[in-house]
């Protein structure tokens, strides 16, 4: 055990002290020993030492409480908490007074049955992970069972524990597996990703003293209720404590792509990026000169000052690239607009040439992405899985369906964005677990202030991790991995092929059935596979295949007569972009104390060692050809791959610090406009504030501003007691305004509208605010979501106070100006056939606003909005999520 974790050695032995004193107490007393617990804690001001003080007892009653599961079913007096639980789940039957908690259940569909005790390695990561510790826990130590110590004592203090997976299956998974344990003792727990996001059952898991979920629904969910129209649509309650699985994976590999929204207005550029993409084949193919340069490594590409003239000429737009950023012109914002919309659109044009070049000669299918189903679909570089609902940016996943010559799919714009690390800040405390934490240990505690600690093994590891075997060439370098994998397959042991893509891994394959060697395959395009693939990988001699899908969260389980041959070999096909994805595969053998082994290959025409500088790659050459063998393994020429490997990773991690250092300058301004619009959201009185600080700040006339409203209301009465005539039970109603060339709509409740001018202002004054604080905050993001250099990331904030500024101005002009945009009169003064002649009239205006189809139109016609004023209207309040 390390010198860091020795503070803890007593702790675990006072667990096991105290552990071993509550055999002898019957079940109810062992409840009411906990409740006896949970009480100190909620009582003390400062709940945070009382979880500190309480986690030997808390501990202690959690290992008995699963020592009590492995050895049977459990009996308790039921109490009117059991008998809701009875109603819902099957693992408890209610007999007489009794409740019996079963220690076997179903865990996805298939039976369980609790067979699990802590041991001391265990307790000692549940202590590491109370504590905030970034854990590193070996492959196969359980961490699922190590989870229940921190979750269970931080949920006593009921303010939410939420615990956070890479995959919905995971979450459902250990939800299914532990929820037992929690509810024994009346803790809530629920799975979010069970509901969807309009599910009321989705909003009552977060207010569950425990929920489970993959971190992508919980940091959507932040931002989905963070454009909320309703109050009632929000869902998450507060950010107390979380825990992360695979914590590296979520919070360094995930980092560098922040999260998005996208919804509102959606657009298809199939057509500009069709028109331009022959212009960019044909520059691609002229070898006369030098018109771009690309990187492969950094997927970057660009267009060389030849290029762009080469480009303006065929274009015909001779002044196409004089200028390519709008802080180049310093009173941008002062041209006409007509001229601002030209250096746009050429701006545009530039980036629409840019992200064709990088389509055609950076990205590669089957490493890059697969074409399945018609669509493009990218490929996670270090999971190896497909990333489904996820489009590159700025065009650029438009321009490889083009390139793939598959139907163009729409975009959406952004509406909310934020980076995982200023998420994961809004929890009081976090933790996690994984494989692989050392290696970013330093990271770690830099970006998110999370100490690392590595726990020891349960029993000794005693897998054989073979050096790195290194040849000259890459036929070479195959034609030894062949043979391992005949010799390994001869041995009777089970063979991992890992391979660094979709493509190798087919390399590889067609070499296998050349040679009719039998195997499994594992990658994008066979997940549906993935479960028997992976309960067959174990099994005697079986060869599988695979990319590093099979490197995070699979559990390979060696059959006998494979252990007793050995155990599982993994061969690594190349060196990972990330030696912790080297370690992850690594990890698939030798689990628990088994038996295993693994070799990786290297040569010295890898991609890997790209990453070297020009003078490292001729020092590696000159070093090479001192040898006249062809295999090199030899420390001195591991050096360089371990460099290579180095490299590559402090590439990730300037990708990681460039999206981090973004969001870091938006994170203060998004928590201000988030809380000022929750502050609107749910209390309408805060408009007022609002609009009078408003009024106050630009010297208007708020005697003039009230006049207006005034009549705005008078309207507003009439238009709702007619919009509600055919039908009464109507109890609210989508009143339609404009303003300038602008048009809105405001939901008002019938009886109210009708009766108070007070509502009517308020919540028009309410509404107002909060679809201008949405449209101009929208606007924000998709500059933000832009391609901006260092210099455009610098002005961010101006860009803010800029947008702040814009905010007031038009809130003050629809207080000023907005008006109904149709004429209303009292019906009271015109008989029926007035009436029918009035309404004709009223058809013929069709004013774009932004009523849902199926609305009764507000004219009062009784006809749907889209058979009415809206019969040329389409809703586009469609809303997607993307990364």
């Amino acid at each position: 055990m390390s010198n860091s974790l020795e503070k803890y050695r007593k702790t675990v032995e006072a667990i096991n002290s105290e552990y071993a004193t509550l055999h002898s107490l019957t079940n109810d007393e062992l409840r009411i020993k906990l409740h006896h617990i949970e009480r100190f804690i909620n009582e003390q001001e400062d709940k945070s030492d009382a979880l500190n003080k309480s986690l030997v007892s808390v501990f202690a009653i959690v290992k008995e409480t699963a020592r009590r599961f492995s050895l049977g079913n459990i009996e308790v007096t039921a109490t009117p908490n059991d008998l809701r639980i009875a109603e819902k789940y099957d693992f408890i039957k209610i007999s007489r007074d009794k409740a019996i908690y079963q220690n076997h259940w179903d865990v996805m569909g298939v039976p369980y049955v609790w067979k699990m005790v802590h041991y001391d390695e265990q307790l000692l990561g549940g202590i590491l992970l109370h504590y905030g510790y970034a854990t590193e826990m070996a492959t196969g130590e359980g961490k699922t069972l190590v989870a229940t110590l921190p979750v269970f004592l931080n949920a006593l203090t009921h303010e939410g524990v939420h615990i956070m997976t890479v995959n919905d299956y995971l979450s459902k998974r250990d939800f299914e597996t532990t929820r037992p344990i929690y509810m024994f003792y009346g803790l809530s727990v629920d799975c979010i990703d069970n509901y969807e996001r309009c599910d009321n059952h989705r909003k009552a898991t977060y207010k569950s003293d425990i929920a489970f979920g993959t971190n992508s629904s919980f940091t959507f969910d932040y931002l989905f209720d963070h454009i909320a129209i309703k109050p009632e649509e929000c869902v998450q309650q507060s950010h107390n404590y979380a825990i992360i699985d695979e914590l590296d994976s979520i919070l360094i590999d995930d980092a560098d792509n922040p999260h998005i929204v996208g919804g509102g207005n959606y657009y298809n550029n199939g057509k500009i990026f069709k028109e331009n993409y022959p212009l960019i084949k044909e520059l691609i193919g002229n070898k006369d000169i030098e018109l771009y340069k690309i990187d492969k490594l950094k997927k970057t590409a660009i267009f060389t000052q030849e290029g762009k003239e080469w480009l303006s000429l065929n274009k015909g737009i001779p002044d196409l690239f004089s200028v390519e950023r709008t802080y180049e012109i310093a009173d941008f914002d002062e041209l006409a607009q007509d001229k601002q919309n030209e250096i746009k659109n050429k701006i545009y044009l530039q980036s629409v040439f840019q992200q064709l070049l990088l389509a055609l000669t950076v990205y590669e299918r089957d490493v890059d992405y697969i074409v399945e189903g018609g669509k493009v679909k990218i490929i996670d570089t270090h999971t190896g899985r497909v990333k489904e609902t996820c489009r590159w940016e700025h065009g650029l996943h438009t321009a490889m369906e083009v390139k793939e010559q598959v139907e163009v799919q729409n975009d959406f714009d952004g509406m909310a964005v934020v980076s995982l690390k200023n998420y994961f800040r809004l929890y009081k405390k976090i933790a996690g677990m994984s494989g692989t934490i050392m290696p970013v240990k330093d990271e770690l505690l830099e970006i998110y202030n999370l100490p690392c600690a590595s726990l020891p093994t349960h029993r000794p590891l005693i897998r054989k991790d073979l050096p790195l075997r290194i040849f000259k060439t890459a036929q070479q370098k195959d034609d030894a991995i062949i043979k391992a994998i005949i010799d390994n397959k001869s041995a009777g042991r089970p063979s991992l092929v890992g391979s660094i893509s979709v493509k190798r891994s087919e390399q590889l394959c067609n070499k296998f059935d050349e040679l009719g060697i039998e195997y499994n395959k594992l990658d994008a395009k066979t997940l549906k596979d993935e479960a028997y693939t992976i309960a067959k990988a174990g099994i005697g001699n079986t060869i599988t295949v695979s990319t590093s899908v099979a490197g995070r969260g699979t559990d390979i389980k060696p059959s006998p007569e494979a252990i007793a041959a050995g155990g599982l070999m993994v061969i690594g096909t190349d060196l990972f972009e990330s030696v912790r994805v080297d370690r992850q595969l690594k990890g698939r053998s030798g689990r628990q104390g088994d038996p295993g082994s693994s070799v990786f290959f290297a040569s010295l025409e890898d991609q890997i060692l790209q990453n070297l500088s020009p003078d490292d790659l001729k020092d590696l050459e000159r070093l090479s050809d001192t040898y006249s063998i062809n295999e090199i393994s030899t420390d001195e020429v591991r050096m360089y791959f371990d460099k290579a490997q180095s490299n590559r990773e402090a590439y990730f991690k300037s990708c990681r610090e460039r999206t981090a250092r973004k969001d870091d300058i938006v994170d203060p301004h998004r928590k201000k406009m988030y809380k000022q619009r929750n502050a609107v959201l749910f209390n309408a009185e805060e408009a007022n504030v609002i609009v009078d600080n408003i009024i106050k700040h630009l010297g208007e006339n708020s005697d003039k501003i009230e006049e207006h409203l005034m009549s705005l209301y008078i309207k507003t009465k009439e238009l709702v007691r007619r919009s509600t005539e055919n039908n009464p039970n109507r109890t609210e109603v989508l009143v339609p305004f404009s303003e300038a060339m602008h048009t809105f709509a405001i939901r008002l409740e019938v009886g109210l509208s009708i009766a108070s001018y007070e509502y009517f202002c308020r919540e028009f004054k309410r509404q107002i605010i909060l679809q201008i604080y949405d449209k101009e905050w929208k606007k924000f993001v998709l500059h933000i979501m832009s391609d901006l250099d260092r210099k455009e990331i610098e002005l961010l904030d101006t860009k803010y106070r800029q947008m702040m500024d814009d905010i007031n101005f038009i809130i003050l002009s629809r207080l000023k100006y907005a008006s109904i945009p149709f004429e209303v009169r009292n019906e009271l003064l015109y008989n029926s056939k007035e009436r029918k002649v009035e309404k004709e009239k009223s058809r013929k205006v069709n004013p774009a606003v932004p009523i849902a189809a199926d609305e009764p139109c507000p004219c009062g016609s009784g006809k749907k909005y889209c058979e009415c004023h809206g019969s040329n209207i389409r809703s586009n309040n469609r809303i997607k999520r993307r990364r």
